[in-house]
């Protein structure tokens, strides 16, 4: 709505400036037969100009300028071509006096400043309030988008199905804090236990009992049982 409001008047203040020069300024002489140069040089002449070596193309510039800023949305824009106009409708009020002995305002026959200034002045003034009402171009957060790791596998029915990657699992080895101990070699385990040793007559190998006739003794006595 500022916007809005602020260039309404930027473009009014800008079709005040083109309207002056076709408006008397001093002794109902028109704007458009100052040349402009002449307020920045030797000073104000009673000689004539043609249209675009007249103060009209200052204020054409500025009025282009301020439309420009309207559609951009830009008050640096607008608030500059309100302030030339502006400055340059003083200045030539200063140089005219200079070279008219006085400044007056307009009275008896016409004499002194006419409506044109009074336009040029009231142009640029608008032009400057309506960069101040002016709000602006929005301001543009700009906003990191991180993007998403995704794998595409393609469907049956022809979409790509979406999925984020496994996290990688990293495993990390116990600290060992006695190497000595681990690189020791196991004793060996001692060797199994072999069967119990004989005892008594059992030591004696066959040959043995048979010499000592031990082998007899038990054969023969189932005989003198029966």
């Amino acid at each position: 709505m500022r916007n809005v409001l602020g260039g309404l008047l930027a473009l009014i203040g800008a079709a005040a400036t083109l309207v002056s020069p076709w408006q008397p300024w001093y002794n109902n002489r028109h704007g458009s037969a100052y040349k402009f140069y002449e307020v920045f040089g030797s000073g104000v002449t009673p000689s004539g100009s043609g249209v675009m070596d007249s103060v009209f193309l200052v204020f054409l510039v500025m009025a282009v300028l301020a439309v420009a800023g309207v559609l951009l949305r830009s008050r640096a824009m607008v608030a500059s071509a309100g302030v030339v106009a502006l400055g340059f409708t003083i200045l030539w009020m200063v140089r005219q006096g200079q070279a008219a002995g006085e400044l007056t305002i307009t009275g008896a026959n016409n004499r002194g400043l006419g409506s044109g200034v009074a336009y040029a002045f009231a142009g640029g003034l608008l032009m400057i309030i309506g960069s101040l009402m002016m709000a602006g171009r929005p301001m543009r957060t700009a906003t990191a988008e991180r993007p998403a790791a995704k794998t595409a596998d393609q469907s049956t029915y022809g979409t790509a199905a979406t999925t984020s990657p496994a996290p990688a699992i990293t495993t990390t080895a116990p600290v060992d804090k006695n190497p000595a101990a681990r690189t020791a070699p196991t004793p060996a385990s001692a060797p199994a236990a072999g069967p119990a040793e004989r005892t008594g007559t059992e030591r004696l190998s066959k040959e043995e009992r048979e010499m000592l006739g031990l082998d007899e003794d038990t054969s023969a006595q189932p005989k003198q049982q029966n």
